[in-house]
């Protein structure tokens, strides 16, 4: 499995810290860029980061952890989706990309494995992509939403489709709400 660790958010929801939350210690003495890079498996390839080049100082102090990485330094913000394209191109089209934000907690370390490795097995015998998702407990327009169905016969969820930050306003966020809360 190939880890593609995105790390080039701005952290602006965390003003007026002077760095981005992936540069920043919250949940241990290490940045949450650092427990990123110490939550990948020895049987993992070389990470690919992906990272605007104004944190190009902070990158590369921490990546002593690692013996062999590939960087992306984007010229501009590029998004999500483009940074993941570009990393892709970096890859053999047979390996399974394993995408992980460089500014999330991850509590139970064991379950991120297990799904991380499900989640490869998945992809590799469909063909597909493979989301993680957490169930939300309240509707928050800062996040966004995956709206998806379980397929029993499978064994496991389809994604419909994903909204990016809804509107608390929308007619149509209230109604996906309503139903996402529905599913077991």
């Amino acid at each position: 499995m190939r880890p593609v660790i995105l790390c080039g958010g701005s952290g602006s929801r965390l003003w007026p810290l002077s760095k981005p939350k992936q540069f920043q210690k919250i949940f241990s003495q290490n940045t949450m860029f650092q427990n990123t890079l110490l939550r990948l498996k020895s049987d993992y390839m070389p990470p690919i980061i992906t990272t605007n080049i104004q944190y190009e100082s902070l990158v590369k102090k921490e990546l002593h952890a690692l013996q062999e990485y590939k960087v992306i330094f984007e010229p501009v913000k590029i998004g999500t989706a483009a940074a993941i394209l570009i990393a892709a191109l970096l890859c053999n089209e047979n390996e399974t990309m394993l995408i992980l934000p460089s500014d999330h907690f991850i509590g139970d370390l064991n379950s991120f494995y297990a799904s991380a490795q499900k989640a490869s097995k998945l992809a590799s015998k469909t063909n597909s992509i493979v989301t993680f998702g957490v169930k939300p407990h309240e509707f928050n327009s800062e996040y966004g939403y995956i709206n998806a169905v379980y397929d029993h016969k499978e064994k496991y969820h389809i994604v419909k489709d994903f909204i990016e930050k809804p509107d608390t306003n929308s007619h149509y966020t209230a109604n996906r709400w309503t139903k996402m809360e529905e599913k077991p």
